[in-house]
C-alpha cells in the first residue's frame, strides 16, 4: 500500500459521469471516480469492459462527455494537450522509449520542462539536467543499476524497457500517472521491482491509476480498486472488500487476454 503521504481532502483527480461511445454503443457508460494524492487506484474487469477506453477518456485521446477536474480545476475532455498540461500522464501497454537513445537520454527527453525538451536537448543538455535530477533525487537510478542508463534502449530487455518507460512518465512530473497493463510480460523478479518503483512514486505524492489483469499485482499495489463490466462501475473498494464481493470477483476473474475496447 502507498504510505507516508499526507492525504488532502480534495482529490487530485475527479471524473464525473464519463461516457464514451463507438458507433452509438457505449464503451464507458457513466463512470465516476477519484484519486487522492499518493493513492493507487486499480481498474480491473474482463476484456471489453472499458478499462483502456477509460484511460483514453481521462487523457483526451478519445471524445468523451462528462466532467474532469484536476486539483479542483476543470479540464476539457477530448484534448490530450490540455490533459497533459494538467499533469495527467499516460503509459501505454507496450513500452515506447526512443530506441536510438540511451536510458538516461530517454529520461531527459521526457522531462516536463519545455525549455529542455527535444532531441537536441537530450544530447546537449543531459549532463546539466542529470546533475539537477540528482539534486532533486529523481534520477534514472530509480529504475535499475546506473550502468544501464548509458545502454541504448534497443538493447535493453523487455522488463528494463518497461521500467524505463515508467521512468519517462515520472520525468514528466505528473500529478496522476496512468499505467495500462504494466506487469504484462514481466518475470517475478521484474514484477517485484515494478512494485517497489510504483510504491515509491505514490509515496512521493503522485496519484496512480493502474489497469492490470493480474489480481495478485493489483492487490499488492493498490489502495482502492474499481471494477468495470460492460463500461460501468460494478464495484469499488479496498482489495479486501473487492475479494469479498462475488459480483466483483466474477468480473475480475473473467478478464481475458488482450487489450480491451
Amino acid at each position: 500500500m502507498a504510505i507516508g503521504v499526507d492525504r488532502v481532502r480534495r482529490p487530485v483527480l475527479r471524473a464525473r459521469d464519463l461516457r464514451v461511445e463507438f458507433a452509438g454503443m457505449p464503451a464507458v457508460d457513466g463512470v465516476s471516480m477519484w484519486v487522492e494524492r499518493g493513492e493507487v487506484v486499480g481498474v480491473v474487469g474482463p476484456a471489453g469492459s472499458g478499462k483502456t477506453t477509460l484511460l483514453n477518456a481521462l487523457t483526451g485521446v478519445v471524445p468523451a462527455t462528462g466532467a474532469l477536474f484536476v486539483d479542483g480545476l476543470p479540464v476539457r475532455l477530448g484534448s490530450p494537450e490540455r490533459s497533459r498540461r494538467a499533469g495527467l500522464v499516460r503509459m501505454f501497454q507496450t513500452p515506447q522509449p526512443v530506441r536510438a537513445l540511451s536510458g538516461a537520454d530517454n529520461f531527459v527527453l521526457a522531462r516536463s520542462d519545455t525549455r529542455h525538451r527535444g532531441l537536441l536537448a537530450a544530447w546537449l543538455l543531459h549532463p546539466l539536467l542529470a546533475r539537477v535530477d540528482l539534486e532533486r533525487g529523481i534520477g534514472t537510478d530509480r529504475v535499475g543499476p546506473g550502468g544501464r542508463q548509458r545502454r541504448g534502449a534497443d538493447v535493453l530487455t523487455y522488463g528494463e524497457r518497461r521500467l524505463l518507460d515508467i521512468a519517462r512518465g515520472i520525468a514528466a512530473v505528473p500529478r496522476v500517472l496512468m499505467l495500462d497493463e504494466p506487469s504484462a510480460g514481466l518475470s517475478a523478479r521484474e514484477t517485484d521491482a515494478l512494485l517497489v518503483l510504483l510504491r515509491g512514486v505514490a509515496a512521493d505524492g503522485v496519484g496512480l491509476i493502474v489497469v492490470d489483469r493480474r489480481i495478485d499485482f493489483i492487490e499488492a499495489l493498490c489502495d482502492r480498486v474499481t471494477v468495470l463490466d460492460t463500461g460501468r462501475v460494478v464495484a469499488e473498494g479496498t482489495p479486501a472488500e473487492i475479494r469479498r464481493n462475488r459480483r466483483a470477483m466474477d468480473a475480475c476473474l473473467g478478464a481475458g487476454a488482450g487489450s480491451d475496447a
